[in-house]
């Protein structure tokens, strides 16, 4: 009978530790780039603006980052995390210098912060950075989802701007592409139908200037209804960064291409009464992207984009200090092992015109090598937005494996 027993318990254990799955997958990749100053930045007046003379001409900068994501599925249930690491190496850090922020950019690896859960080791010439960026329980029950912890935040179709989302910045402009920001929190996601979806979250955030010891809450849902095969709809509505917002997406397919309209509305702060210290924002972007023909792929994104009066937090919030832009974004396959692609931004009210060019060529299964380049045309009007003056003209390459 032990020797039965026995036996049956040895199977038991077996068998609850065969249902559970583990996957792991990750990224490696190293870049380095040259970078030149602009005549413009050196000379522009920034002491009001709290930022160091910008008076350097040409500099070098390396950096090095990857992730390493894990999964464990069992019953209905999942763990899943991922930790990300970066170490960037310039001269550029010596001073302060604005142009290691748009290099590193997103500089904010979780949006929404309640736990730690990081390292930042700042040297003379660099930066290492060690976070857990994502780490949550999901409990699937029927057709619903619960899901605890540090979590991405996924929707919205925007690549450039992505208004209706403010839980994790684009990257559709930046060379690291391979990032995304966590958000501490709970999000129940309801299922009621074959064409309706709705997402609750309940973040935290202990990262907003003014601290105290209160956590700022958000208070957010974001539904997903599917009026029909071509068209799609979404909205947004609750409480972020001590503001009441709401807005939505518009998307309608056609057979080869899609056309989508983004708005979000932000009332002032919830604690400015007397409204001295804010003010309503909207932020507008609409978009069309097209497959031309099975090599050429093309994307139009413009719109306006909420305005910040501080020269340096427009690094921070956005790739691009533009309040009013257009983009348009083509990626050419000149064969299936190299793909050529090329973005041209202007900001309509200033005249700022950038240029990025991103090559890439695929020489094993999953490693590639990128040649990319990002020039400023034109720098745009001192009045109007002198955050501009400080981008700078970048060449450099990038070598990326994934496991």
């Amino acid at each position: 009978m032990k020797r039965l027993l026995f036996i049956f318990c040895v199977f038991s254990t077996t068998t609850a530790f065969s249902q559970i799955k583990t996957e792991f997958s990750g990224n490696l990749e190293v870049q380095s780039r040259n970078s030149w100053n602009g005549d413009e930045a050196k000379s522009l007046n920034l002491i009001n603006d709290q930022i160091p003379t910008q008076d350097w001409d040409s500099e070098n900068f390396s950096l090095i980052y990857g992730n390493l994501n894990a999964k464990v599925d069992f019953s209905n249930s999942r763990l899943e995390s991922n930790f990300f690491a970066r170490h960037s190496k310039s001269d550029l850090y010596k001073n302060n210098y604005i142009a290691p922020l748009i290099f590193n950019f997103p500089n904010k690896l979780v949006a929404r912060e309640v736990f730690k859960l990081q390292n930042d080791q700042d040297g003379t010439d660099n930066k290492t950075e060690y976070i857990l960026n994502k780490f949550y329980y999901e409990w699937t029950y029927g057709e619903h989802r619960f899901v605890a912890g540090r979590i991405y935040v996924n929707y919205g179709i925007g690549e450039i701007f992505n208004p209706i989302n403010p839980f994790n910045q684009p990257t559709g402009l930046t060379s690291i592409s391979q990032v995304a920001q966590g958000n501490d929190g709970l999000n129940f996601t309801f299922y009621k139908d074959d064409k309706h979806t709705i997402d609750f979250y309940f973040l935290g955030d202990k990262s907003l200037q003014g601290y105290e010891g209160q956590i700022d809450k958000t208070m957010w849902a974001h539904g997903e209804y599917q009026w029909s095969n071509n068209l799609q709809l979404d909205y947004v509505i609750g409480e972020d960064q001590k503001r009441h917002k709401v807005g939505g997406q518009f998307r309608y397919n056609f057979e080869e291409s899609m056309i989508f309209l983004q708005t979000l509305y932000q009332t002032r702060y919830t604690d400015d009464i007397d409204g001295d210290q804010s003010h309503h924002l909207w932020d507008v972007m609409l978009g069309f992207d097209q497959q031309v023909t099975n090599k050429w792929h093309v994307r139009v994104e413009g719109g306006h984009q909420k305005k910040n009066e501080f020269v340096t937090s427009l690094f921070n919030d956005r790739f691009l200090p533009s309040e009013y832009f257009i983009a348009l974004m083509n990626q050419y396959e000149i064969h299936p092992l190299v793909k050529l692609g090329g973005t041209i931004i202007n900001d309509v009210k200033t005249g700022f015109t950038y240029f990025i060019t991103r090559n890439t060529y695929s020489f094993a299964k999953s490693s590639e090598v990128e040649l990319f380049a990002y020039l400023p045309m034109a720098k745009g009007s001192d009045i109007e937005n002198k955050a501009q003056k400080l981008v700078t003209t970048d060449v450099g390459v990038a070598l990326r494996t994934f496991f």
